[in-house]
């Protein structure tokens, strides 16, 4: 079976969106970027609304992103295991049941859903080479690609974050493209 690893935050949900929709709505302000609060708000402001937004009901039940559950039945359906990878805390504030109640809410298949800082070592610890990740995070789609090698397609999930940011051999696109992509 050919391996498939997917990012929550940013791919699978509308992050950064729903953290900035969190601070306006907390703050009564109209920030437009993740760039722009860090700019307004003290380092402490900042990490302690972080954590709030974390602990949220608003975070745990924002809509998925558009195409999210078409592409995952997508590749279910073409013979890929789906392997969920986040960096979320899932063993702080109770986010790993919070997170699955999600991914089940929004009909979103997968097959294993594992929780780490390094995606890179974790992937390579525990699948060997894989067939496809598709990530918001640019650096973190280098540190795979340096691991697994170029036998892989490397997909960048565009978002206001990081429309601006170009690697060789990654792709970005919007989410409903990598259907498109992939056939």
């Amino acid at each position: 079976m050919k391996k498939a690893i997917i990012d929550i935050d940013g791919v699978l949900n509308t992050y950064p969106k729903t953290q900035i929709d969190y601070f306006n709505w907390m703050l009564d302000k109209d920030y437009k970027s993740l760039d722009e609060i860090k700019k307004d708000l003290s380092y402490y402001k900042y990490k302690d609304l972080k954590t709030q937004y974390r602990q949220s009901a608003f975070k745990h039940n924002c809509k998925a992103s558009p195409g999210a559950r078409k592409l995952l039945k997508y590749l279910r359906d073409n013979g890929y295991l789906i392997y969920i990878i986040t960096a979320r805390e899932l063993f702080k504030y109770n986010q790993l049941e919070k997170t699955i109640l999600w991914l089940q809410n929004n009909k979103l298949v997968y097959d294993y859903i594992y929780c780490t800082q390094k995606k890179d070592f974790t992937i390579f610890e525990k699948f060997g080479h894989i067939d496809l990740v598709i990530e918001d995070n640019c650096d973190n789609l280098e540190k795979i690609k340096k691991i697994n090698g170029k036998d892989c397609i490397y997909i960048n999930v565009m978002n206001d974050e990081n429309k601006d940011i170009k690697y060789k051999g990654v792709r970005v696109v919007d989410l409903n493209k990598v259907i498109d992509i992939l056939e």
